[in-house]
Parts: C-alpha cells; sequence; structure tokens
C-alpha cells in the first residue's frame, strides 16, 4: 500500500495522568478534527471525551485480523483520513501501549505528530530539584523479581538519576532491594501525581523509604538521585 501525497496523518496524543485540567487546547482540537481514535480502552476514552465535549469514534487498539497489522488504520491513513492514539492517561509508547501502531504506521510513509502534555516521567523531574542531565528511564519495572533485580543493579552503574513506575502490589519486594543497591542515594518518591490525593515525599536514602513508606494506593513513580558527587557528599551546582 502506497500512501498518496494526500494520506492522513497519525497523531500520538498525551491525556491527562489524572487532572483533566491538563489537557493542552491542542489536543482538544486534535482529539475533535480526526476521524476517529484509537484507544488503550474505549470506555476509559469515552469518558474523557464526555469530559471534553468531543464525540467521536473510538477504535480499540488491536492489529486487526488480518494479515497486515492495523489493516484499517492503514487503509484509512491512505484514503486521506487521519487519526489521534491515545492511552488511558499520559502518553502512549511511554510505559503505555502504542509504539509497535507508531512503527509500523512510519514504516508505511505515514506522518506521525507528537501532541504532547502531561507525564509523571517529565512531572517528577520537574520538582525533583536535582540536575536532571543524565536521566535514565527504566519505565515499569520487571514484574519478576530476578529481572527487577538486573535492571536496578544495572541502573546503578549510572552517573545521574534514575525513574521507574512500580506497581503498587510491588512496592514491599522494592524497598529492601532499593536498600541493597542504592544504600546511599536520595530518593523522590511521587504518588498519585496532578490527582487530588497528590504526594511527594523526599527521603535522603532508601532505608528511611522502607521504614516510613508511604500508602499502598495509587500510581507510583521513583526518583533514584544517584549522582556521584552527591554520594560523595559533593553538593551538585543545578545550573551546570
Amino acid at each position: 500500500m502506497a500512501p498518496r501525497t494526500e494520506a492522513g496523518k497519525l497523531y500520538v496524543v498525551a491525556t491527562p495522568i489524572g487532572n483533566v485540567g491538563d489537557i493542552t487546547d491542542r489536543a482538544k482540537e486534535t482529539l475533535n478534527r480526526v476521524d476517529a481514535i484509537l484507544c488503550e480502552s474505549a470506555s476509559e476514552t469515552r469518558k474523557l471525551l464526555q469530559k471534553l465535549g468531543i464525540s467521536k469514534q473510538t477504535w480499540p487498539l488491536y492489529k486487526d485480523s488480518s494479515e497486515t497489522p492495523y489493516h484499517s488504520l492503514l487503509t484509512g491513513l491512505a484514503e486521506g483520513k487521519s487519526f489521534a492514539l491515545v492511552s488511558d492517561a499520559g502518553t502512549p509508547g511511554i510505559s503505555d501501549p502504542g509504539s509497535h501502531i507508531v512503527r509500523v504506521a512510519r514504516e508505511k510513509g505515514f506522518t506521525i505528530v507528537p501532541i504532547p502534555g502531561a507525564s509523571a516521567l517529565s512531572a517528577i523531574l520537574s520538582v525533583s530539584g536535582f540536575q536532571v542531565n543524565p536521566t535514565l528511564f527504566l519505565g515499569f519495572l520487571s514484574e519478576k523479581p530476578s529481572k527487577k533485580r538486573k535492571e536496578l543493579e544495572g541502573a546503578e552503574k549510572i552517573d545521574g538519576l534514575i525513574v521507574f513506575y512500580e506497581s503498587v502490589h510491588k512496592l514491599p519486594r522494592l524497598y529492601p532491594l532499593l536498600t541493597e543497591i542504592f544504600p546511599h542515594s536520595e530518593v523522590l518518591m511521587g504518588r498519585e501525581l496532578t490527582k487530588s490525593f497528590e504526594e511527594l515525599r523526599y527521603y535522603p536514602n532508601p532505608k528511611a523509604l522502607q521504614e516510613n513508606p508511604p500508602n499502598a494506593k495509587g500510581e507510583f513513580v521513583f526518583l533514584i538521585n544517584h549522582r556521584k558527587k552527591t554520594l560523595k557528599g559533593i553538593s551538585e551546582d543545578t545550573d551546570t
């Protein structure tokens, strides 16, 4: 299938991670203008669209039953239709479904347009107070304990910040690992970012986190300050 010059575009649209007020005007305009919206969960997306006063066809995000992945989407793009890709919350492809469909559409020659917005990653970095360059983003840690350990041990080798998401029911196993692997690193925990019960907690080290953990409810993002200067007791200059 060769896309024509008037082919449609695929818009990757970030949606709020908790506070609907974080939706951008550009995101609303895009959702209102496209021919259909590809979503992680149709029911969740319809709730958002209803709050925004937008009535639009929603398509569940799956590959279709044809031999060509996402056949309906690719056919529509070739016909000049445009689509928005959203996840339940946040940015598709950033620890959310969407990366594969973007890759397939790009390989077919279609234009991909990012419509940025709220992100737990950028939110916690912005309030960390630490120099953010470099930062290693691990996304969601593995569900498998052995692989999770390897991920964290690999991250320990960097000189910078480490950010990751963790499932709430895995928190009790996480804290001892952090204490073992990053015993002297500062920790910033974000819970339910942008939501009514948003909580940010700073801990001088993982042991303090383990001894005084946050309420185990909601969505969590963790930031480990593993900058070598900080570990040696040298204050970092955030302006350099």
